[in-house]
């Protein structure tokens, strides 16, 4: 079945041991691992185009263009669109569904490792989203982030690979620690190069509650043993 197919029929894939790495790149041979198992590549947003007015990362530093910096201040970016919907109180998430793409999956919390990069799940942890612990939860006002695995052991597909047949319009609901369901509607699906993921985008402060759910994309480099682009999806809380 081809990466079109997949997304037009939005079929669930299973999630499996997870590989490679959204934010920190690990390992390679994805590619032949889906020629021999006739697994196509991660769907890819319709019309993908690079992201604009982002900040190039250093070409010293493959994983710097994914780190949150001073040029996501409220200061760095246009004003942002008021909200109507009230934000919620603190309180971490706890699971995550995204019904049109089948995934359904606990979440835990991740910082930022002694490089100021995300971390990425790990060990028994490693197929499940993670939120980063830097950015609001979920509910809250401002960019609440999320991060999963598009590929895994023996790269095979992850809690992510459909990702990109994420389209607008869908809905995320995330549960959280306090008993309540947030759930957003999506806005926006883009990829963008590594090199230039869109920080300010990310994560710049927001009116109200929003939500950034990244993966890996794109053409798998086997050379460099990682994928080249980053999927991102943008959604505005609906209810909560």
């Amino acid at each position: 079945m081809t990466s079109e197919q997949r997304s037009a029929r939005r079929r669930p894939s299973t999630p499996v041991v997870v590989a490679c790495a959204v934010l920190l790149v690990v390992g390679g041979g994805a590619v032949a691992w889906a020629a021999a198992q006739q697994v196509g590549p991660p769907p890819t947003p319709p019309a993908a185009t690079s992201a604009e007015q982002e900040v190039p990362a250093s070409s010293s530093d493959p994983d710097a263009s994914t780190r949150p910096s001073a040029s996501a201040s409220p200061a760095a970016e246009p004003a942002p669109t008021r909200s109507s919907v009230k934000p919620l109180r603190a309180s971490e998430p706890t699971a995550v569904r995204i019904p049109s793409i089948g995934v359904e999956s606990p979440v835990h919390g991740l910082g930022l490792d002694e490089e100021g990069r995300l971390q990425v799940p790990s060990g028994e942890l490693y197929d499940q989203v993670a939120w980063y612990d830097g950015s609001p939860s979920p509910g809250e006002a401002g960019p609440a982030v999320l991060e999963g695995h598009v590929t895994g052991a023996g790269y095979a597909p992850s809690v992510f690979f459909e990702l990109g047949a994420t389209r607008r319009g869908d809905l995320i609901e995330v549960d959280r620690a306090d008993g309540s369901t947030a759930t957003f509607k999506v806005t926006e699906v883009k990829s963008s190069p590594k090199d230039e993921f869109p920080r300010v985008d990310v994560y710049g402060a927001t009116d109200g509650p929003e939500l950034r759910v990244i993966t890996c994309g794109g053409t798998f480099d086997k050379e460099a043993g990682r994928h080249l682009d980053n999927v991102i999806v943008f959604a505005k809380l609906v209810t909560g």
